[in-house]
């Protein structure tokens, strides 16, 4: 896979800890020659998928932990996100209809929709543990060469 360097973290599963997610990502993105504007769509997509996990993936009162795995490979940036929910694809959500007026939309699925928009390939995987999202991220032709 040609790793040039990673970072792997568990993190609270719980809204509070987004601070130490984005810590964690603003570290691993300054340290490893990420452009701000790539760094930017990683941290962004990774507080939504974190926080739906937060809101959407527990119910049951007791603690829980998120992995979180980042690689940065020739080319892209690979992330991993492992968590112990209840099994949701969201691939498998209807796209948000972000051209109906605010008043006719169905609520929910805009996250989503922005994840989807900020990284270039989206991929999940239920497993016996729970529920693994896969996120890449391609890095423009100038930051390939690193």
């Amino acid at each position: 896979m040609n790793t040039v360097g990673n970072m792997a973290a568990s993190f609270p599963g719980r809204l509070e800890s987004l601070t130490l997610l984005h810590d964690a990502v603003a570290r691993f993105c300054s340290g490893h020659a990420i452009p701000p504007d790539v760094a930017f769509k990683i941290d962004l997509a990774l507080e939504e998928v974190f926080s739906n996990i937060v809101r959407h993936g527990y119910g049951d009162g007791r603690p829980h932990e998120i992995a979180v795995r980042i690689e940065r490979l020739r080319g892209r940036v690979r992330i991993q996100v492992d968590d112990d929910g209840r099994p949701f694809d969201p691939l498998r959500a209807p796209e948000a209809d972000v051209a109906a007026p605010l008043d006719e939309r169905r609520p929910g699925g805009l996250g989503i929709h922005l994840v989807r928009r900020l990284l270039d390939q989206v991929r999940y995987q239920r497993r016996a543990a729970g529920n693994r999202l896969i996120l890449v991220k391609r890095l423009g032709a100038e930051e390939r060469a690193t």
